[in-house]
């Protein structure tokens, strides 16, 4: 989708695009996914900035990891490796699965593995309102331009030293601190990330799935405010 329909379809902000600015790339930009509209978004949030960019998607089977050892054309670890040689950033929606309200689900870890064998910046992205505005079970973007967001993180490098999950970790928190955001606000967002993780109880139990569901698709209220990224 171009950026022209993007901006046509939905109110798109971009913020925390400075950290990119500042380094020289390439990046390896790994995402939340829960809409068709992310590749997009993020394709249009950095089309002055990344001129090149390969887009990947986890498969339900085996993950970025299992595709590197099926050597499957781009999503192989060895092509990644070159094309990021070459200056060529990659964007990873590295979820294992798919939630089915939109809340970020555990990472794979081939994203913080190709990030310390190849030594170049990992950037979290948060895609905030995308899920809301076009839902899997959706074929249209919901009407009226709603709002959405991209959120980029400050990078992560990552050495030979690093083990991938504790990488992975520090990528999924700070997706969740944007996540967190659009219900907490910038205060909220900056508590402990023990905080934001972990699900909402009622008398002891889990919030219940539709309730996050309703959540999650229910249109925002209340003025903009101020970023955790900014």
């Amino acid at each position: 989708m171009a950026g022209l329909a993007i901006r046509l379809a939905v109110t798109p902000s971009v913020h925390g695009l400075e950290h990119v600015k500042e380094q020289g790339g390439p990046f390896i930009f790994v995402a939340n996914h829960p809409s068709e509209l992310d590749e997009a978004l993020v394709r249009n949030a950095l089309r002055s900035v990344v001129p090149r960019l390969v887009s990947v998607a986890v498969e339900p089977r085996g993950g970025i990891r299992g595709l590197v050892d099926q050597a499957l054309s781009l999503r192989s670890a060895s092509r990644l490796s070159a094309l990021l040689k070459s200056g060529t950033s990659v964007l990873l929606f590295a979820e294992t699965t798919r939630t089915g309200d939109g809340s970020l689900a555990p990472l794979d870890l081939g994203a913080a593995a190709l990030g310390i064998r190849t030594g170049v910046p990992l950037v979290p992205v948060a895609l905030l309102g995308t899920f809301r505005a076009l839902p899997p079970w959706r074929l249209t973007v919901e009407p009226g331009r709603p709002r959405v967001s991209v959120l980029f993180s400050r990078p992560i490098r990552a050495g030979s030293g690093d083990e991938s999950s504790a990488v992975t970790e520090s990528i999924a928190q700070a997706i969740e601190v944007g996540l967190a955001e659009e219900s907490r606000g910038w205060y909220g967002a900056r508590r402990s990330p023990a905080d934001v993780v972990v699900p909402r109880e009622t008398e002891g139990q889990p919030e219940a799935g539709w309730r996050r569901m309703w959540k999650a698709t229910a249109t925002p209220t209340g003025p903009t405010r101020r970023r955790v990224w900014q």
